[in-house]
C-alpha cells in the first residue's frame, strides 16, 4: 500500500518566518470505525510524519519512498502527516544553505500533528481524558503517540527537532503564543472536527481553546539517514537550533542532541549496504554506536542490496517487511 489521495489538503505558516507549507494529513480507515463507546479498544491515537528528500534534487511530499513508508504506516492504523519543505512543491520560500529554517518547517508540522493527536483522542476518547492542561497532570489513561520520521534530508532534519517536552511547552502548554503557533492550534482543532466528524468532546468549549491533553509519547523512523560529511555540508557546520520568528533570542528554541534522542525512544533506522550518500561501513559503525548507548531503543536495519533510492529489485519489499515488524514490536 501507498499513499494516495490526502484526506485532507492545506497550508500551515511555518514557525520560523510564517512561510506558507503545503500539508497533506492521510486517515486509516479505523478512525472512522470508532465509536465513542469503544475507547478501551486500544491504549493510543497514533500518527505519524514522513518529511521528504532534498528539495533542489526534486525532493518533495510526493516522493515515492514518502509514498510507501507513508503506506506501510497507514495501513497499520497511523494517522499520517506529509507536508513539503519551503522551496518544494507549492510551499513559499527558498531551500536555505542552512536548514534552519528547514528545521522550523518540521517543527511547525510536528506542532500540528501533537494538537492535532491531542483533539481527535479528546473527541473520540471523551471519559479517558478529561484532565488538565499541565504535565504533571497527564496520565496514561490513553495516551497520544506520534512517529518524528523523515527520508534522507528529511530523515536529516527530523532527527534534531527539539525534545518533546520543548515541543510540548511550545505548542501546547505555552501561556504566550506567537501567531503562527496559534494559527497552526486553531487550523488542528478544526480539521480535527472535520476528521471525527463529530462536535468538540467539551461542548462549552470555544472552538479556539485546546481540549484536554493525553499523555504523549513519541518514536524516531530514519530511512537512508545522511551522517557526516553530507550531513555537514548541508547544514553548513552549524548547529540546529529552532527560532520562533526572527523576534529576539530569547524564542529560540534548541535542536534535539540526536544521540541522546534516538537512543532514548523507538527509533528504527532503515538503511542500505549500497547507499552511495553514506557508506554502508559508516552506517553500520554508526548504527552499533547508537544501539550500545546505555538503556537505548535504537534498532538499525541494514537491507542488502539498496541503495539510498531504494530502485534495486525486492528492497522495497524487504524494506515494507522490516517497518511492519517494526511497528508490530
Amino acid at each position: 500500500m501507498d499513499l494516495q489521495s490526502p484526506t485532507f489538503s492545506f497550508t500551515i505558516p511555518s514557525i520560523h518566518d510564517g512561510c506558507k507549507l503545503e500539508c497533506r494529513l492521510y486517515l486509516p480507515h479505523q478512525l472512522q470505525d470508532i465509536e465513542p463507546e469503544a475507547s478501551g479498544t486500544s491504549s493510543a491515537t497514533c500518527g505519524a510524519i514522513v518529511a521528504h528528500p532534498y528539495a533542489p534534487l526534486g525532493g518533495c511530499y510526493d516522493d515515492p519512498i514518502v509514498g510507501f513508508v507513508g503506506g506501510e504506516l497507514l495501513q497499520a492504523g497511523y494517522i499520517v502527516g506529509t507536508f513539503n519543505f519551503r522551496g518544494a512543491g507549492g510551499s513559499e520560500g527558498r531551500t536555505s544553505w542552512t536548514a534552519k529554517p528547514e528545521l522550523g518547517d518540521y517543527v511547525s508540522f510536528y506542532g500540528f500533528m501533537l494538537n492535532y493527536l491531542h483533539e481527535v483522542n479528546a473527541t473520540l476518547f471523551t471519559g479517558q481524558n478529561e484532565i488538565p492542561a499541565s504535565k504533571a497532570s497527564r496520565t496514561e489513561s490513553r495516551r497520544v503517540h506520534l512517529v518524528i520520521g523523515g527520508y534522507s534530508y528529511g530523515s536529516m532534519v527530523a532527527s534534531h527537532v527539539p525534545t518533546l517536552d520543548v515541543m510540548l511547552d511550545l505548542f501546547c502548554d505555552g501561556t504566550v503564543t506567537p501567531a503562527a503557533i496559534d494559527e497552526i492550534g486553531r487550523a488542528a482543532r478544526k480539521i480535527a472536527v472535520q476528521s471525527t466528524r463529530r462536535p468538540p468532546a467539551n461542548p462549552d468549549r470555544h472552538a479556539d481553546q485546546p481540549g484536554p491533553r493525553a499523555a504523549t509519547t513519541i518514536s524516531y523512523l530514519l530511512v537512508s539517514p545522511l551522517l557526516p560529511p553530507v550531513s555537514q555540508l548541508l547544514t553548513v557546520f552549524s548547529a540546529l537550533s529552532v527560532n520562533v520568528g526572527d523576534q529576539t533570542s530569547a524564542q529560540a528554541r534548541p535542536g534535539g542532541r540526536p544521540a541522546d534522542q534516538l537512543s532514548a525512544h523507538r527509533t528504527l533506522a532503515l538503511f542500505g549496504d549500497q547507499d552511495t550518500f553514506t557508506a554502508a561501513r559508516k552506517l553500520q559503525r554508526w548504527s552499533a554506536e547508537m544501539a550500545r548507548m546505555p538503556q537505548s531503543q535504537f534498532r538499525g536495519c541494514e537491507i542488502e542490496g539498496a541503495g539510498h533510492f531504494w530502485r534495486e529489485h525486492g528492497v522495497e519489499t524487504r524494506a515494507r517487511q522490516s517497518l511492519r515488524e517494526w511497528l508490530r514490536s
